[in-house]
């Protein structure tokens, strides 16, 4: 998989359009836990301060399609699982219990009720994706004209940040602490491992 696709780090958010993307890379995106309703993981892309009006299009689109997901998710399985609330309830005052045989009847008959709407969805996703394919693409190429570029740049703000040890400018700003012992100095395999991610970007 290339370096700058891949997923930077966990939110704490359910929200689908926040996140601390200040921390991001060029290509990197947040990926946090899966709703408890929705089952959908919310996500926060990586938005560049020279962002084109084709990626503004094309990242406004995977988030519109990302939180409509979300959305249609949600309802259905609240739908499902109240269904099956009353299922169960309406069966245990009949019967006295409700059975992994008897929850099989109300799973076929939710998938007879909500088949419609759901052949609805696949076909609203189906024509998002291809939608998308064209904005994609034009978005795509301004990203790889600006990529050196916006590397670079990303790069050096966390390292005037302190988020990456071992870069040559922190060290100098921190040479003084660290040798009196005012602060913390990491183990000669971690700064090996930031030392390598830094030369990586570049």
């Amino acid at each position: 998989m290339r370096r700058g696709l891949h997923c930077a780090r966990a939110l704490r958010t359910q929200n689908v359009h926040q996140g601390p993307t200040d921390t991001l890379l060029p290509g990197q995106f947040l990926v946090g836990a899966p709703h408890p309703v929705s089952n959908i993981r919310p996500i926060a892309f990586y938005i560049a301060s020279d962002e084109t009006p084709s990626e503004r299009t094309y990242r406004l689109m995977r988030e519109e399609a990302a939180s409509t997901d979300h959305s249609f998710w949600a309802d259905n399985n609240t739908r499902f699982e109240r269904g099956r609330i009353e299922f169960e309830r309406t069966r245990i005052d009949r019967t006295g219990s409700c059975t992994l045989d008897d929850l099989s009847v109300y799973f076929q008959e939710y998938q007879n009720e909500s088949y419609e709407r759901h052949v609805e969805y696949n076909k609203y996703v189906w024509k998002r994706n291809w939608r998308m394919v064209w904005p994609g693409i034009r978005a795509w190429v301004d990203e790889v004209r600006r990529r050196g570029r916006r590397r670079e740049f990303a790069v050096a703000r966390h390292a005037e940040q302190g988020y990456f040890f071992g870069r040559e400018g922190v060290e100098k700003d921190r040479a003084k602490d660290v040798k009196d012992g005012s602060a913390p100095q990491p183990s000669q395999p971690e700064a090996n491992r930031r030392d390598e991610k830094i030369r990586s970007y570049y």
